[in-house]
């Protein structure tokens, strides 16, 4: 079962709120349109991951027109996110791994529960892309994504960190967090207790769910099996 692809994440942190200098509609573009090549690229025999697709193919995955597609490709390819590996003007080939092979820097984007079997995102299709909060919304799932521990199924920050981070206020972030949940994007979000802490310290430190395959989708791991020999039974 595949549960999560790898999403390049190095860059959430630096250039994130820069997207929106791109104008809010082109912006969410280049973001949906990132998270898509994310999804469905495959390895090639380098170790790169790569994506062969057409605009019409591009515009049904990420739920865009054909002019926000052109939009948000040139912001991915001016700000570095993208790379266009085509030999063909047609069917273009893409890779979000710009650096080489990607062994470092990355986040767990889940695949199970957020794509469906007949490789679609429900998430994007339900969404209008011209909204301020849509941005913001899909800004925070990246940024959430980036920022969590990989030894937790949850991210946990506090709104107020959420807000610098983002450069929004309570009221945005609280409406984009709701989106989130609405589109199925984010499945819940709980509050951190304050019970055995000092009063204020997590006052609104929160744990955000994203949607998965269920639980412990991120954090499954294969164990190998190990071999032991007779001789060497303590027994």
């Amino acid at each position: 079962m595949l549960y999560w692809k790898k999403m390049p994440s190095l860059w959430v942190g630096i250039k994130l709120t820069i997207l929106n200098n791109y104008g809010t509609a082109p912006a969410i573009a280049a973001i949906k349109i990132f998270l898509t090549f994310c999804l469905f690229c495959e390895k090639n025999p380098e170790g790169i991951r790569t994506i062969k697709i057409t605009f019409s193919q591009i515009g049904e995955a990420a739920s865009l027109s054909r002019s926000l597609v052109n939009q948000g490709l040139k912001i991915l390819r001016d700000e570095g996110l993208i790379l266009d590996l085509s030999s063909s003007p047609r069917k273009k080939t893409y890779t979000v791994d710009v650096d080489g092979e990607l062994k470092d820097g990355w986040a767990k984007l889940p695949f199970k529960g957020v794509v469906t079997e007949d490789k679609t995102i429900p998430a994007f299709n339900s969404m209008h892309n011209r909204y301020p909060f849509e941005l913001l919304a899909l800004q925070l799932y990246l940024y959430l994504l980036y920022a969590r521990d990989n030894k937790n199924d949850f991210t946990l920050a506090r709104k107020l960190t959420l807000m610098i981070k983002l450069k929004c206020k309570l009221s945005e972030l609280n409406k984009a967090i709701t989106y989130l949940i609405h589109i199925g994007l984010l499945k819940t979000i709980k509050q951190k207790k304050e019970e055995d802490y000092p009063s204020e310290m997590f006052h609104d430190s929160f744990y955000f769910y994203m949607t998965s395959a269920g639980t412990n989708a991120f954090t499954y791991r294969k164990t190998k099996q190990i071999t032991v020999r007779e001789e060497d039974l303590p027994f």
